[in-house]
């Protein structure tokens, strides 16, 4: 029975107001960082990219069993945990990208996150920038696009950059009880912009809808990203009706209520990961350091479970031939 109470607990997720913050936090000892520095002497000489180590090549007796029971809260807790301790001022920029993939390839395989095969992100201020986490302006809630979303802060901001998490899955409840008539407008979906992360042969705008909730094998997933179906729709010149601007407006302003939502600033050295189609996540607008070498850097991991989540293959905005999920690098593109 306390097996079945704890599975409809989960299912109906949890408000920001109420989480346990003393739940939220995970932290390395010094046995676990001594195995990370006999792990990195190892693979010092190693001149293979970082996106090419494997779980194995990380793998050390000190790490190993509590790396497991991170990766359970992730997938069947309360589906956002925070890492702290990663040793951020004793290895450059460029190591910690090591370190931190191995870390993550307990949790599941490194995916590509964008047509330029970007294997780990760099959610930081770039001229020009296309992609939002690579502005420093405010990101809406949202969901990425594979089953773990990892970010480990390198510099924080100097002012700015809170991170702020949903459970979709109250979302869901939320929803159902207060308007349950747009549930059926949401499970339906929406054809999503792809950016222009497709392949060449693929269409700008998914030729199937995108449910914004589904459920496989008993399993519910949010795939939302507010922008895309707003841009799909403008695309094709197929306005949304009124009943589903509504729905997403209703699902806007379930996701923002403030007891809903949780805020928290990531510091150097934690690294957030969560069950992305469980959570939603946004950022408020940040303030870089006039220093240069100063400003706000975070890592991204989008990690595939192994085995994948149980998952409608229409919650993926990419046909990615790999099968994987993330993004497919394209020919003749590279990363930035």
């Amino acid at each position: 029975m306390a097996a079945v109470m704890e599975k409809a607990r989960h299912r109906d997720g949890w408000l920001g107001a109420e989480f346990d913050r003393g739940a939220l936090y995970w932290d390395f000892t010094p046995a676990h960082l001594a195995a990370i520095d006999e792990l990195m002497d190892k693979l010092a000489g190693d001149k293979r990219p970082f996106h090419e180590i494997g779980k194995h090549d990380f793998s050390h007796p000190a790490l190993d069993r509590d790396l497991a029971a991170v990766l359970a809260k992730i997938k069947n807790g309360p589906g956002l945990l925070v890492l702290r301790g990663f040793p951020v001022d004793k290895y450059t920029p460029e190591e910690m990208q090591t370190v931190y993939w191995g870390i993550g390839a307990h949790f599941g395989r490194g995916c590509s996150q964008s047509a330029d095969g970007d294997y780990l992100g760099h959610v930081t201020n770039v001229e020009k920038a296309s992609r939002g986490y690579t502005t420093s302006r405010e990101l809406t809630l949202h969901t990425d696009s594979a089953e773990i979303v990892g970010l480990l802060c390198v510099r924080d901001a100097k002012e700015g950059g809170v991170s702020i998490y949903v459970n979709s899955l109250k979302v869901h409840e939320i929803v159902a009880r207060e308007h349950p008539e747009y549930l059926s407008v949401l499970e339906r979906g929406f054809r999503c912009d792809r950016r222009g992360e497709e392949a060449p042969e693929d269409d700008s705008v998914t030729p199937y809808r995108v449910p914004v909730f589904s459920e496989m094998g008993g399993v519910l997933s949010t795939r939302y990203v507010r922008g895309v179906i707003d841009r799909g729709a403008t695309t094709l010149g197929e306005p949304l009706s009124d009943l589903e601007t509504a729905a997403l407006d209703f699902f806007d302003e379930v996701a923002k209520r403030d007891e809903v939502r949780l805020e928290l600033t990531l510091r150097p050295g934690e690294a957030s990961f969560i069950n992305n189609y469980e959570m939603l996540h946004a950022r408020t607008a940040f303030v870089d350091h006039d220093d240069p070498a100063k400003k706000r850097l975070l890592y991204r991991l989008w990690l595939e479970g192994e085995p994948p989540r149980p998952m409608k293959k229409e919650v993926h905005l990419y046909q990615n031939r790999s099968g994987r999920m993330g993004v497919d690098p394209q020919p003749g593109r590279g990363p930035r």
